[in-house]
């Protein structure tokens, strides 16, 4: 294979490699999630959020407390009473490290859904020391934390979010950005613009690269074509 062909086999994989970047849909990466690790990556790609997990919750960012799931129907108030307990373990630790702070919003969601809340709703449950936070994991909270949950209006008036559909990704999306800090975390639309115009540049300089390989190729041939033409042309002297 000559140097022309190997660059052009070059560009056109570089091509690719774009172009499967920009390709990226968030609803595709979450319908087509097999599990909840999956529906992790699908967020942290799509908000280029920092992967940090070493308090054995899923993702605190920038004051925001992700939970996630793989396709649990959070619609369902139960459902969801169980995954925000679940949270409110976490961020009971938080308040007994005395670190409350650190979450000011919880996101619970799954391949599907999505919920948004203020952790200062959870208030009376987190401080309280009615429940059992030693003897139960937070992935089977206790029984009667869930129960509260449940019966409490917060979950009544919060907005469940259907990650189908574009409008709905469009709000959720939208309000998320809102609460991460604008200065760590660039919206979507901007990231692909500034993308675009590095693609766009990139492709001057592939093209100005194969324009100096073809006329180095040029010369090259040019030369040889010129030193056998010139051997030919002078004649031989016997002896």
């Amino acid at each position: 294979m000559g140097a022309w062909e190997e660059q052009a086999k070059r560009t056109n994989q570089q091509g690719k490699l774009w172009s499967e970047a920009q390709e990226f849909s968030f609803i595709e990466a979450l319908q087509s999630a097999t599990n909840e690790e999956e529906v992790k990556a699908a967020y942290i790609r799509e908000f280029s959020l920092p992967v940090k997990t070493q308090e054995r919750h899923d993702l605190v960012v920038n004051k925001v407390l992700f939970e996630f799931k793989y396709s649990v129907k959070l619609g369902d108030i139960e459902v969801a009473a169980k995954v925000i307990a679940q949270a409110i373990y976490y961020i009971n630790r938080l308040f007994k490290k005395g670190r409350i702070n650190e979450a000011e919003y919880l996101v619970i969601a799954d391949k599907d859904e999505a919920r948004f809340f203020k952790v200062a709703e959870f208030q009376l449950f987190y401080e309280s020391c009615e429940y059992q936070w030693d003897n139960f994991r937070p992935s089977s909270p206790d029984p009667k934390l869930i129960e509260a949950v449940k019966n409490s209006k917060i979950l009544e008036s919060n907005r469940i979010y259907k990650l189908t559909s574009q409008d709905e990704l469009h709000l959720f999306s939208s309000r998320l950005y809102k609460v991460l800090s604008p200065s760590n975390f660039i919206p979507k639309s901007t990231e692909k613009s500034r993308k675009a115009d590095n693609f766009s540049k990139s492709k001057f300089m592939i093209v100005g690269f194969i324009f100096i390989v073809m006329l180095s190729l040029g010369i090259v041939l040019g030369s040889q074509h010129y030193f056998t033409h010139l051997n030919k042309s002078i004649p031989t002297h016997k002896d």
